[in-house]
């Protein structure tokens, strides 16, 4: 497991924690607690891998993956942004739904199939020196210094995905 990121949860009296833990659908979380939800894809396709994520996906010496982020709205707040890393070749074979989703939310294609194995989620906090915060400021969100993060491997006929969501402070609104 690379630097930083760890297997236990945050303590229980972090906020957070509940949202972060949680193992079903993140998205159906969401829906069942927003009168609204809407997915705004800010970024896909073929894009630089951070080396942490090149070496999780087991794609070393490959310097671009497809890469599909957005963010997750609640009553028109941003709550989420999420970033998901796929090998370019499996768009065209076991993650196939994947280049398909539009603004639809990837839940639809994790949870849908029995098929999709996941992995245990792990934690980190992270911040403006932190390859996925840049992302998520060039993608137009504001957020503190520090945010929480999660992320987890799926695989689907041998081939991974890396998933990490970061929450961003609305979210706990949701929580009431």
């Amino acid at each position: 497991m690379p630097k930083n990121w760890i297997a236990p949860p945050p303590p229980a009296y972090d906020p957070y924690r509940p949202w972060l833990t949680y193992a079903g659908s993140l998205t159906g979380r969401i829906i069942a607690r927003a009168n609204e939800f809407a997915v705004e894809r800010r970024f896909q396709g073929a894009c630089r891998l951070a080396a942490e994520e090149s070496q999780l996906l087991g794609l070393a010496g490959k310097r671009r993956a497809h890469v599909r982020e957005v963010v997750l709205l609640a009553d028109q707040v941003p709550v989420v942004f999420a970033h998901s890393v796929a090998a370019l070749g499996d768009l065209k074979g076991a993650w196939r739904a994947v280049g398909r989703l539009g603004t639809r939310p990837l839940a639809a294609a994790l949870f849908a199939s029995p098929r999709v194995r996941r992995f245990p989620l792990e934690y980190r906090k992270i911040g403006p020196h932190h390859y996925l915060y840049a992302r998520m400021a060039a993608a137009g969100i504001e957020a503190p210094a520090t945010l929480w993060a999660r992320r987890s491997m799926f695989c689907l006929r041998n081939r991974p995905l890396l998933v990490t969501e970061i929450f961003l402070p609305a979210i706990l609104r949701l929580s009431k």
